[in-house]
């Protein structure tokens, strides 16, 4: 179910970032935040159940990983994708909305990482039920 998930996230991301290079349009557009929170939601999902996948088939270590300050990392992360958002919105520029789109799908597959890579193995399936919401 994790290796699926990984699937629909990266459809997620490509579809997004396709939906808006075949229909740009300027400001804060029903598609231009669909597109956007698509892709973020899509990043995230994609590498997060990569992850979750690994350590419940015993690929990775079940143990969390415990990064120093991870939710001053996790709080980065969010405002960065605030601040691309923002841009994302204002720009007319197709190829700097295409960019920041996959700039921000980046970002947001580092944060999928993160994020469940800080949950142990034991609470893999809570994280996979969670990422199953983000990808219905």
């Amino acid at each position: 179910v994790a290796a699926f998930h990984s699937l629909v996230g990266l459809a997620a991301m490509f579809t997004s970032i396709g939906s808006y290079w075949a229909n740009p349009a300027a400001g804060a557009t029903m598609e231009n935040v669909a597109a956007i929170l698509g892709d973020f939601i899509g990043g995230v999902t994609l590498t997060g159940s990569i992850i979750a996948f690994g350590k419940l088939n015993g690929n990775l270590a079940s143990k969390p990983l415990d990064l120093p300050g991870k939710n001053y990392l996790n709080l980065a992360g969010l405002g960065l994708f605030l601040l691309m958002m923002h841009v994302f919105f204002i720009t007319n520029s197709v190829g700097l909305g295409v960019f920041i789109l996959v700039v921000s799908g980046v970002l947001a597959c580092v944060m999928g990482v993160h994020l469940v890579g800080s949950v142990g193995g034991g609470d893999m399936p809570v994280c996979i039920t969670v990422l199953n919401s983000y990808s219905g």
